[in-house]
């Protein structure tokens, strides 16, 4: 089809990489990433596993020819070169956080090591940090609990998401960050699994954590402002 584009195959690829390379990804098809082409909606998106393709050790392991397209409401278009790729068992999350937050362009649903202590105790990640607030838009909640791949699960994802923030926990399992682009949405990534482990090490110290800033106003001096509105 031509409106696929290999260029953002290609870029899926090289995010997917990076995905492990950064421990967002445990081993072999832990998480998963996808972005979401502005012009045609088509979503690029990580395979999952079958009984004639295997993700093993890791991600690290797939070609830009097992990357898989498919529109907004699930159907493949693009099974890669072989034709018979499908897309990760949490398409259906991918497709919910997409559908819901209209200004989402990039997901990166992690299996990190510290916001993963918060998912197993199922507890928020407090915005104890000016960075956490700024790029997460606040305290990033615990969805309820939902079998792996199950719409339960998306649908808890995308109600803990709401209409601003940019990430959340799934209970149990592990953590979803969302972007105006898939290298905003690995920014969020990084901000909130330091805050997360800011957080671990200040109540392991016995410390308490401050109250955050809610109001972007108290958050950036005035003198800021005219330069956020170009950003």
């Amino acid at each position: 089809m031509s409106q696929i584009k290999q260029e953002l195959k290609q870029k899926t690829l090289e995010m997917t990489y990076l995905f492990y390379d950064m421990g967002l990804s445990t081993s072999l098809d832990s998480g998963d990433i996808s972005l979401r082409d502005p012009e045609t909606d088509f979503i690029y998106i990580d395979p999952r596993p079958s009984k004639n393709f295997r993700i093993s050790p890791n991600w690290r392991c797939i070609t830009v020819d097992d990357i898989v397209v498919m529109d907004m409401d699930g159907h493949v278009i693009d099974g890669g070169k072989s034709g018979d790729r499908m897309p990760t068992v949490e398409a259906p999350m991918h497709l919910a956080i997409y559908k819901s937050r209209p200004d989402a362009y990039g997901i990166v649903h992690s299996h990190a090591l510290y916001s993963g202590v918060f998912a197993a105790c199922g507890m928020d990640i407090p915005a104890a940090l000016v960075e956490t607030q700024l790029n997460a838009k606040g305290d990033i909640l615990c969805a309820e609990y939902g079998k792996v791949s199950s719409q339960i699960l998306a649908d808890n994802i995308a109600k803990a998401l709401g209409k601003e923030q940019k990430a959340a926990l799934l209970r149990q399992h592990g953590a979803v960050y969302i972007g105006k682009d898939i290298e905003d949405a690995f920014t969020v990534a990084e901000y909130v699994e330091k805050g997360a482990q800011t957080t671990l090490l200040a109540w392991s110290a016995g410390m308490k954590l401050l109250p955050p800033l809610r109001d972007l106003q108290d958050i950036l001096d005035e003198t800021i402002w005219d330069i956020r509105d170009e950003i």
